[in-house]
């Protein structure tokens, strides 16, 4: 079955996102330690990064320990991402149009960035990490995390009406198969042939 992230128009629009937090939007404590127990397989492949690292669209910070430099276009993000990692550099851009030059990072990553972005510009986005990095790699929320694809096969079910109990419930199937699943990375070239069936 393929997955289908729901599009929102003011995703694109900056001031959107000074009031959220990425991964915590409307969900349920107990589902926030889950996607944090899940991360763990991607801090450890970021871990094992070397040279100087770029954390594209890093939000409030999540993941901001791997990298020397964060990238946000949300004032808010960043203003929360300062506050909590005050030895680290930040960099108010568009992930569209990064002010760097050419190569100047080892590496850049993205953890759920491109359903944010338009559509038609995730390509241009996947080749601006490309442009910076020798390495860039795109971090998809599937690869962390059955939960998606349990709460779209849930919401679709006879069970939908027990609206308020689905995320827990999708949470509760996810869990066993993802301790065992292998997490899997895709740099941005190789990802790029993947986003007409899952972001487009």
């Amino acid at each position: 079955m393929k997955f289908r992230y729901g599009w929102n128009s003011r995703y694109p629009e900056p001031d959107y996102w000074d009031t959220r937090t990425p991964l915590y939007i409307g969900t349920p404590k107990f589902f926030q330690l889950y996607q944090d127990l899940n991360a763990k397989k991607l801090r450890v492949f970021l871990k094992g990064l070397n040279g100087k690292i770029l954390d594209a669209g890093c939000g409030d910070g999540r993941f901001i320990e791997y990298a020397d430099l964060g990238v946000d276009f949300s004032k808010g993000m960043l203003k929360r991402a300062k506050s909590r990692h005050k030895t680290k550099a930040f960099v108010r851009a568009s992930i569209l149009s990064l002010p760097f030059r050419n190569k100047i990072f080892s590496a850049s990553f993205t953890m759920a960035i491109l359903l944010h972005i338009e559509p038609e510009k995730r390509k241009n986005a996947l080749k601006e990490l490309d442009r910076v990095a020798d390495n860039s790699y795109n971090f998809l929320s599937e690869d962390l995390t059955l939960a998606p694809l349990m709460l779209a096969l849930l919401r679709k079910s006879p069970f939908k009406y027990l609206s308020q109990a689905i995320p827990y419930i999708a949470v509760f199937l996810a869990f066993p198969f993802d301790r065992v699943k292998k997490f899997e990375t895709d740099s941005s070239n190789s990802v790029l042939e993947k986003l007409s069936y899952k972001y487009m």
